[in-house]
C-alpha cells in the first residue's frame, strides 16, 4: 500500500509568532498614530477656541469705539471726532464676518451670533439717528435721543450677548481640554492592555505547540493503525486521492474489486479510469469531486469500471479531507461492489411487480364485478321500487275510478229520477185530458213548462258528462263554454286565449284536453280562492300546449303527492294519466300564497287533419 507522511515542524508556529508579533507592531503604531491625532486635534480646538475669544474681544472693542466716537461728535459737532465711529464700523462688520465663519459648526453660537447681528442692526441705526440729529437739530436734537435711553440698553444688549459668546466657548475650551485627558487615558490603559495581550497570545502559542507536537505524534501512530487496518480491508476499496483527483494510497480491497495491480497505482492515475468511457465524456468524475467537495460528501450507487472493461454496481463514498485551517487536502473514496446485490435485488423487484401487477388485476376484476353486482342490484331495487310504486298507483287509481264510477251513477240516477218525476207529472196531465176530465185542457201550459224543464235538464245532464259542441264546433268553444260555467259559479274574471289552435283536432286529444282543464277549473272553484283564472291554448310545434292558471291560495305540492294524500285527491292523478295515456305531459306549478299553473303538453299526430282556427276571445263572470 502506497502512502504519505507528513514531518510535523516548527514552521508554522514560527510564522504564528512572527505575525503576531507584527500585528501587535501595528497595534502600538496605530495607537502612537491615533494619539498624535487626539493631540493636534485637541491643540486645534482648543487654538480656534482662542481665536473665537480673541476675535469676540476684538468685537467688543469696536463697539466701545462705535460708542465712543458716536458721543464725541455728539458732544462736540466736529466731523474729525467721527473717525473712531467709522472705524468702529468697519471693524465690528469683519469681525462679525469672521465669527460666523468660526462658529459655522456650532447652531448655538450661530443663533447667539445671529442675536449679536440683529442687536448691531438697531444699535448702528441709533447710532447713524445720532448722528443726524446732531448735524441737523444740534446738541439738543442729539440729546433728546440719548435721554431716552435706547443707546444705553441697546449697547447693554449686544455686552450681554457678547459676554454668553464668550462665556460658551470658554465652556467648549474647557470640555476639550477635559476630552484630551480622557483619550490620553484610554491610550495608556490600551497600552496595557495590548502588552497583556501579546503576553497571554505567547503563553497560548507555547500551550499550541506543545499540543501540536501531541496531535501530530498521535496522528502519525493514527495514520500507522490506518494503513494496517485498510491493508487488511478486502471487501471495500479504500482510495486515498489528492486534490486533482490522483490516487495516492491503495489498498488490497481496491486491488481485488477493480483489477488494478498496486504498482499501476504508484504514479498516482487519475481515478476517471475507475469510470466507463461514457462518464469520462461527460466529466462525471471531476463533477463528482466538486460535489463532494462543496457537501461534505457525497454518496452514490453508480456503474464503474473494472481494469478489464467491465462494469459492475458499486456504493460510493467520497468524502473531503480538509486540515486544521479548513484547506482542502484530497479526499477519502470508499467503493463497494454490490453488483450481486443489485442482481438480486432486480429479480426480487421483477418477482413483487409481476405479483403486485396480478393483484390489481384481481383488483380490478373485482372491483368490476362489484360494480357489476351493485349496478344490477340497483336496477333490480329501481325496477321492485318502480312495480311497487305502479302497483300501489294502479291500487289507488282503481279505487279512485271505482268510486268516480260510483259518484257518476248516484249523479245521473239522481238526475234520471228528477226527469222521471218531470215525465209523471205531465204523463198525469196528458192523461187527465184523455178522460176529459175538467179543466184538464188548462193544464195544457203546465205540461209544456214541466217537459221544456225536464228537456234543458237532460240537456245539462248531456252537457256536463260530454259537451255536444266539443264534437260539434270544437275545443276552442268547448273551453271557453266551461270556463263561463265555471266564472259563473265562482264569481272570479276568465281570460280565455287560444289564438294559434284550429276548430278540428283528434277526438281523443279533444277529449284528454278538455277533461284536464275541466279538472283544473273545478279544482280552482273548489279550492284557490281566486280573483282571476286564466286558460291558455296553444300549438307549440307538434305539439298541443293547454296552461290553467290563477292568483288564488296555491298549495303544497309534494305533500299532495304523498302515497297518503294521493288517495284522496284523484283528480291530480286523473290529469296525469290522462296526458301520459297520450305520449304527453303534466306540468304543476304552485306553492302555498303565490297561486296555481296547471300546463298540458299533448303530442299531435302527424297525420291528424287540422281544420279553420277557432275564434280567440275571452269571457268574464
Amino acid at each position: 500500500m502506497k502512502a504519505e507522511t507528513v514531518d510535523p515542524g516548527r514552521g508554522d508556529f514560527t510564522l504564528s509568532g512572527f505575525v503576531a508579533a507584527a500585528l501587535v507592531a501595528v497595534v502600538l503604531v496605530c495607537a502612537a498614530y491615533w494619539l498624535s491625532l487626539q493631540q493636534s486635534r485637541a491643540a486645534g480646538w482648543v487654538s480656534h477656541s482662542h481665536e473665537v475669544l480673541t476675535t469676540i474681544a476684538r468685537a467688543r472693542t469696536a463697539l466701545v469705539e462705535i460708542q465712543n466716537g458716536n458721543r464725541g461728535f455728539v458732544i462736540t459737532g466736529h466731523e474729525e471726532d467721527l473717525e473712531p465711529y467709522l472705524n468702529g464700523l468697519s471693524a465690528i462688520a469683519a469681525e462679525t464676518a469672521r465669527l460666523r465663519t468660526m462658529v459655522a459648526d456650532n447652531p448655538a453660537q450661530q443663533q447667539r451670533l445671529s442675536a449679536l447681528e440683529s442687536g448691531l442692526v438697531s444699535r448702528l441705526a441709533t447710532a447713524a439717528q445720532l448722528v443726524a440729529a446732531r448735524r441737523e437739530g444740534g446738541l439738543a436734537a442729539a440729546k433728546s435721543i440719548f435721554e431716552t435711553g435706547l443707546p444705553k440698553q441697546e449697547m447693554a444688549n449686544l455686552r450681554a450677548v457678547l459676554d454668553s459668546l464668550e462665556a460658551e466657548e470658554e465652556k467648549l475650551l474647557g470640555q476639550r481640554l477635559v476630552d484630551h485627558e480622557r483619550h490620553l487615558q484610554w491610550f495608556w490603559a490600551g497600552m496595557t492592555a495590548v502588552v497583556v495581550l501579546l503576553v497571554a497570545a505567547l503563553a497560548v502559542l507555547y500551550v499550541q505547540i506543545r499540543r501540536h507536537r501531541a496531535a501530530q505524534q498521535a496522528l502519525l501512530e493514527s495514520e500507522t493503525r490506518f494503513r494496517l487496518m485498510t491493508s487488511s480491508v478486502i471487501d471495500y476499496a479504500i482510495i486515498m486521492l489528492d486534490v486533482q483527483g490522483r490516487v495516492r494510497t491503495w489498498n488490497a480491497g481496491a486491488q481485488r474489486i477493480t483489477g488494478y495491480l498496486a504498482e499501476e497505482m504508484v504514479v498516482g492515475p487519475d481515478f476517471a479510469c475507475f469510470y466507463r468511457s461514457e462518464d469520462i465524456r461527460e466529466d462525471k468524475p471531476m463533477r463528482t469531486l466538486q460535489a463532494a467537495a462543496s457537501e461534505s460528501r457525497f454518496a452514490e450507487e453508480s456503474w464503474l469500471a473494472r481494469k478489464d472493461g467491465s462494469a459492475f454496481w458499486a456504493s460510493i463514498v467520497i468524502t473531503p479531507l480538509r486540515d486544521a485551517h479548513g484547506d482542502l487536502r484530497g479526499f477519502c473514496m470508499i467503493v463497494r461492489d454490490l453488483t450481486e446485490h443489485r442482481r438480486a435485488a432486480e429479480t426480487l423487484h421483477a418477482e413483487v411487480r409481476e405479483r403486485m401487477r396480478v393483484e390489481e388485476e384481481l383488483q380490478l376484476l373485482n372491483r368490476s364485478l362489484e360494480a357489476l353486482v351493485q349496478e344490477r342490484t340497483a336496477e333490480l331495487s329501481s325496477s321492485n321500487a318502480d312495480l311497487l310504486d305502479a302497483k300501489l298507483g294502479l291500487r289507488i287509481l282503481s279505487s279512485q275510478l271505482i268510486a268516480a264510477q260510483e259518484q257518476d251513477r248516484r249523479y245521473i240516477a239522481r238526475e234520471l229520477d228528477d226527469t222521471g218525476q218531470s215525465l209523471a207529472v205531465i204523463r198525469m196531465h196528458l192523461t187527465d185530458v184523455m178522460r176529459g176530465a175538467d179543466g184538464a185542457t188548462a193544464l195544457m201550459p203546465d205540461c209544456i213548462a214541466v217537459a221544456d224543464a225536464a228537456i234543458a235538464h237532460v240537456r245539462a245532464m248531456v252537457m256536463s258528462l260530454r259537451p255536444t259542441m266539443l264534437d260539434d264546433l270544437g275545443l276552442a268553444e268547448a273551453l271557453e263554454w266551461a270556463l263561463d260555467q265555471q266564472a259563473k259559479t265562482a264569481g272570479w274574471k276568465a281570460v280565455l286565449d287560444a289564438g294559434d289552435v284550429h276548430a278540428h283536432l283528434p277526438s281523443d286529444i279533444r277529449t284528454a284536453c278538455f277533461r284536464i282543464a275541466q279538472e283544473a277549473l273545478a279544482n280552482a272553484a273548489r279550492h284557490a280562492r281566486a280573483s282571476e283564472v286564466r286558460l291558455q291554448l296553444k300549438l307549440a310545434g307538434n305539439d298541443l300546449e293547454l296552461t290553467v292558471s290563477d292568483n288564488g291560495a296555491g298549495f303544497d305540492l309534494e305533500r299532495l303527492r304523498s302515497p297518503d294524500e294521493r288517495r284522496n285527491h284523484v283528480g291530480l292523478v286523473t290529469m296525469a294519466e290522462r296526458a301520459s295515456l297520450l305520449g304527453g305531459s303534466l306540468d304543476i306549478d304552485t306553492a302555498p300564497g303565490r297561486g296555481t299553473r296547471v300546463r298540458a303538453s299533448l303530442p299531435i299526430p302527424a297525420n291528424a287533419e287540422i281544420a279553420e282556427p277557432a275564434r280567440v276571445d275571452s269571457a268574464g263572470a
